[in-house]
């Protein structure tokens, strides 16, 4: 059994130690073998990224502590230049130059974090160490508040760079001059991320990449041409993000149709995330990516002036419908909101990472444009056990708005509803609209329905409620069929008034009979606090009459 002791030049029992780990079996190995398992176990580049995490994961203290267990890994270890290649400003300056002298002549890893404190004195003095050798550079994650020390270098031929990560302050540039970005010449590049630097988009500094995220570009440093132009010429990428940034606009009146999209058959990851919807229009309908895993979409509109989205959602997100129908088939339910001047669109889970989700979010569009596409989807090719979960959260409603609603509650899908009282018009219309049946079919509305949510439903909402459940399943003779069951979970609201608790012992008892009407498979009351602890009141079939509280 080894036994580590990285004290061994102040405990006595550290030479015995040394002795006994010397004569086990692992240090008996070839030193390059012991260099090539440390290599495979701690990888200097899967720790790239560590300085921008709060708790960054420190490489070199494993790296040291390995060199413990004996004195053949110890002189293994230091011995071997390419595990030394990390220079931090999460590790000492004396530390940086011990590392960069035992690295020799292998690639670097250059990592400048914003979670040190003080950050830009550690900066300036590791910059100060590290970019004379520069051409050994092979990854860079730099986070500075402005690049006046390193702006030459950038535009300077990086041999060995491969990744290239850099955040600045786009404050800094306010007259910026776009640079020739690593003078053309990075052959090993693959993977950029901006935030803030103003580049010469069609340099060949910018071709042959895998990963390209593109952020907070202001000032027009970058125009919709510039990214099909990026698109253009780097058929291998994989991941494409743009965010938060002035997209200029495209020198063409409109996209020609005469130019074939761009098949990028290797893209799996696809991020735009408040960009103007003109620009995220132009720049999605210029490429094909059949085999998209992720797909986020934050497209911003005018508030005060929404659009019809049926030309936007047919030509701009068409392509992706094969990709949205099959994440909808995997993921077996979503959730849709649909808010006053935005609609938002979720297939995803945070307990599941690796699998297809997607995310579309569009401000300032015209309801009654987006429910008929979004009805349309569900209803070519997804399984029909699919399960959708509706929130709308309208404050006005407009006879555009009333068609929207009408189309959502054909859709068989919809599963779950959640309604907010407060938001009274649209409340009603909607439990009007569950009270109703299809004029066409005869059948009811929101056919697939299992859960009716209401939050802070007062008396007047219960009385709504009941109302609407004797017309969905109490009168025969209305035409309404095919109405199963539903299960409903209410909110009652907090009772401040020295009246609070007759008032909510009254409404306990309209309860008590909503959970007795035809057609409610139970009814749970949900607490208004949030606590874990507290369990809901339900009133279901084990309650018998239903006059008791769990």
């Amino acid at each position: 059994m080894l036994v580590f002791s990285s004290d061994r030049h102040r405990h006595p029992r550290a030479m015995m130690v040394d002795q006994r780990n010397s004569a086990q079996p692992i240090s008996q190995l070839p030193p390059e073998l012991i260099s090539h398992i440390v290599a495979l176990g701690f990888p200097i580049p899967s720790y790239f990224g560590e300085s921008r995490k709060p708790q960054p994961c420190p490489y070199l203290k494993i790296l040291v502590s390995l060199t413990a267990i004996s004195r053949i890994w110890r002189n293994a270890i230091i011995g071997t230049p390419s595990l030394w290649g990390l220079l931090s400003t999460n590790q000492p300056l004396r530390i940086n130059r011990i590392s960069l002298e035992r690295s020799r002549s292998c690639p670097l890893m250059i990592e400048i974090g914003p979670f040190v404190q003080p950050t830009w004195t550690k900066a300036n003095e590791l910059l100060d160490v590290a970019l004379p050798h520069w051409n050994r550079w092979s990854h860079a994650s730099l986070w500075l508040p402005n690049l006046d020390q390193i702006m030459a270098h950038l535009s300077s031929e990086a041999p060995s760079l491969e990744r290239f990560h850099v955040w600045t302050d786009p404050a800094g540039f306010p007259n910026p001059t776009p640079i020739n970005l690593f003078g053309g010449y990075a052959p090993r590049l693959w993977d950029v991320w901006v935030l803030g630097l103003p580049i010469i988009w069609d340099s060949e500094g910018a071709r042959g990449l895998r990963r390209l995220s593109l952020q907070h570009l202001h000032h027009g440093v970058i125009s919709v041409d510039d990214i099909l132009s990026l698109l253009t010429v780097n058929p291998l990428l994989e991941s494409f993000d743009i965010m938060h940034s002035a997209i200029g606009a495209s020198r063409l009146k409109a996209p020609s149709t005469r130019i074939p999209p761009v098949q990028l058959l290797n893209l799996k990851t696809i991020k735009l995330q408040h960009i103007p919807v003109g620009v995220v229009g132009n720049i999605l309908r210029c490429f094909r990516a059949p085999n998209c895993e992720v797909f986020r979409l934050q497209a911003d509109g005018k508030p005060d002036n929404p659009f019809d989205a049926d030309e936007f959602l047919d030509q701009s997100l068409g392509h992706f419908n094969a990709f949205l129908r099959s994440t909808l088939d995997f993921r077996r339910s979503s959730q849709l909101h649909l808010y006053q001047d935005h609609i938002q669109w979720i297939c995803s889970s945070p307990r599941i990472f690796d699998a297809p989700s997607f995310s579309i979010n569009i401000s300032a569009i015209k309801m009654n444009s987006s429910v008929p596409w979004i009805a349309q989807l569900l209803d070519q090719g997804t399984d029909h056990a699919l399960r959708l979960s509706v929130f709308p959260s309208l404050f006005e409603i407009d006879e555009e708005d009333l068609a929207g609603l009408e189309s959502l509650s054909l859709i068989p899908h919809v599963r779950t509803l959640k309604m907010y009282p407060g938001l009274r018009q649209s409340t009603q219309f909607i439990l009007d609209l569950l009270g109703g049946t299809n004029e066409v079919t005869k059948s009811s509305t929101f056919p697939g329905l299992e859960v009716l949510q209401i939050e802070c439903i007062s008396e007047r909402g219960l009385l709504d409620l009941e109302s609407m459940l004797m017309h969905r399943y109490g009168e025969p003779g209305r035409g309404v069929m095919g109405a199963g069951p539903i299960r409903i979970v209410v909110k009652l609201p907090l009772r401040d008034s020295p009246g609070g608790q007759s008032d909510e012992r009254i409404q306990n008892d309209h309860l008590v009979r909503i959970r007795t009407l035809p057609g409610v498979e139970s009814v749970t009351l949900e607490s208004t606090f949030h606590q874990d602890e507290m369990l809901a009141s339900i009133y279901d079939d084990d309650l018998g009459d239903g006059s008791n509280l769990l």
